[in-house]
């Protein structure tokens, strides 16, 4: 799975950050991050946890980049993007029904809320790179002015 975060990525980049939208760039990470989801999907078959018998940090460290999926690969609303992917569907449930895992979350979600970022990471109201690299710039030229 050490392609995840890459391909999963680049994805974001492509498909949400990236000011140009590129259709080959995007086809080829969304691809990727499905062919990633096959071969998990095929890890899970007959299993309840990745390594094991019980959540492991293996899971722990895939499972994030899951919850992310439909922005990542701008699912249309309403549809699941891990449909077609049932061992990973249910895993990714077991993962996130954890009491742990909910409370980690509504961590993250105030930290981010009290810091202004949405849950792609960029600040509210910047909708790309291009976007963010203006804000930076401008706030930089109004601290050079103060």
């Amino acid at each position: 799975m050490s392609g995840q975060g890459p391909y999963y990525g680049q994805a974001g980049w492509f498909n949400v950050l990236h000011h140009e939208k590129i259709p080959s760039a995007m086809e080829r990470y969304n691809d990727q991050v499905k062919h990633c989801l096959e071969v998990l999907n095929t890890c899970l078959e007959g299993k309840t946890w990745l390594v094991g018998d019980k959540c492991t940090f293996a899971d722990l460290s895939i499972v994030p980049w899951n919850c992310r999926l439909d922005m990542l690969l701008q699912t249309p609303p309403g549809e699941n993007p891990l449909a077609k992917y049932p061992n990973v569907q249910a895993w990714h449930n077991r993962t996130v029904d954890r009491p742990s895992w909910k409370r980690c979350m509504e961590v993250r979600d105030k930290l981010m809320d009290d810091q202004g970022l949405i849950p792609n990471g960029m600040p509210k109201g910047i909708n790309n790179i291009q976007d963010y690299e203006a804000e930076i710039a401008r706030e930089a030229a109004e601290k050079g002015r103060s």
